[in-house]
């Protein structure tokens, strides 16, 4: 009995030595099998791409005066006649017919509007219905539409400018504010922008005493705290440095650019600077998203360019040197564009760069998709659904 007793415990001793090696086995091959997942994927999201396949190819028998621009995944295509929205395999989704001498196109969200520059109209979508068109009484000089679907359009008399708030659903009256400009006062207005809710607009102004040269910046707010102050709510100036854009970065965050760097500031309601991004070199170029700052520095005939990429709270993300040439820079998600006639060049936002291509035949432009692996090449014969590949 007792010999029985000692065979049952060596047995389940050799049974657990054998399951502890099997486990110690297993879990090995399961760290080897995560390490070279961890290795795959770090390669694959770090590797940078030299060329491209296509995969679909739309031929274009549009003008020159055609434009087409990124609009949620999808390609928004603008004409003196109207604008469309398709997606890069040319299906059309959505149509609105204009006859327009100088549309001028803005977007936020589902909604669209284009405005006649120097003419009295300006018409606005949101791919659910035929769109609205709207008079106005004094040439437009310029119109920003927020995620409402609410539009505040600058336009222009001969002494002054007024900057009008519209509601383009709204059946009793469209017109909800306006705000005039006397130029003797306040000086020529350069640039607007309207927030994501609608409820507040942000306006450059340069005014010119003599020989002196003052520019500000003025909030205005139309929410009941607003209207307490005439819907003046803040203002800021900034001496000589002229303020060439206005952008809403967020719900209650906007960005201003400048000569001498970008301003940020929040709470539209009683506005205050969150963070002053200044250069002491000349800023070349800047671009923006709902979560970053870009911008460049120096001059591309030298190679001399320092690309800085910051957060909403003007915390420096990476910085890194450029050598090559650019007309145009965008920010989509997680990638920064850099477009010329005939380059392109992505850099991800850890400094790591994602496609470097020249082109032989001339670009108009480079979109993403909403499959990240996927581009829409404009160039001036065709549009082209694209993947990006190595040589």
């Amino acid at each position: 009995m007792e010999q029985f007793y000692r065979s049952g415990r060596e047995a389940g001793l050799e049974n657990s030595k054998r399951n502890r090696h099997i486990f110690f086995v297993v879990a090995g091959i399961v760290v080897v099998g995560i390490g070279i997942l961890m290795v795959l994927s770090y390669y694959f999201s770090n590797r940078c791409y030299n060329d491209y396949r296509v995969q679909n190819k739309l031929d274009r028998s549009d003008s020159h005066n055609v434009r087409y621009l990124y609009f949620n995944g999808d390609l928004l295509k603008c004409s003196r006649s109207g604008i469309s929205i398709m997606d890069n395999t040319g299906k059309s989704l959505q149509n609105g017919g204009f006859e327009m001498s100088q549309p001028q196109v803005d977007m936020a969200g589902e909604y669209v509007v284009a405005a006649d520059v120097t003419g009295k109209q300006f018409y606005v979508c949101n791919g659910r219905d035929e769109g609205r068109t709207i008079e106005t009484a004094l040439p437009v000089v310029r119109a920003k539409i927020s995620r409402r679907g609410l539009v505040a359009v600058m336009v222009q008399d001969a002494d002054s400018n007024v900057l009008g708030l519209y509601d383009p659903y709204n059946t009793a009256e469209k017109l909800l504010v306006e705000i005039p400009t006397n130029v003797s006062d306040e000086g020529y207005p350069l640039d607007f922008d309207i927030s994501p809710d609608g409820q507040s607009i942000v306006v450059s102004y340069m005014a010119v005493n003599g020989s002196a040269v003052e520019n500000k910046v003025n909030f205005y707010n139309f929410t009941e705290v607003g209207q307490d102050k005439n819907t003046l709510v803040g203002g800021k100036t900034f001496e000589d440095s002229m303020v060439g854009r206005i952008e809403f970065v967020g719900e209650d965050e906007v960005a201003v650019f400048h000569e001498k760097g970008v301003t940020l500031f929040e709470h539209m309601k009683q506005p205050e600077v969150v963070a002053e991004l200044k250069s002491e070199e000349a800023i070349r170029s800047v671009a923006y998203s709902e979560d970053y700052i870009a911008v460049v520095t120096g001059e591309a005939e030298t190679g001399q360019q320092t690309f800085s990429l910051y957060n909403l709270r003007g915390k420096k993300r990476m910085e890194k040197k450029l050598s090559y040439a650019f007309t145009d820079m965008k920010i989509y998600g997680e990638e920064i564009f850099f477009l010329s006639n005939h380059s392109c060049h992505i850099l991800r936002a850890n400094g790591r760069e994602k496609f470097a291509h020249e082109f032989e035949d001339g670009i108009e432009d480079l979109f993403p998709t909403k499959n990240g692996s996927i581009y829409t090449l404009v160039k001036t014969d065709t549009i082209q659904k694209i993947a990006l590949a190595s040589s």
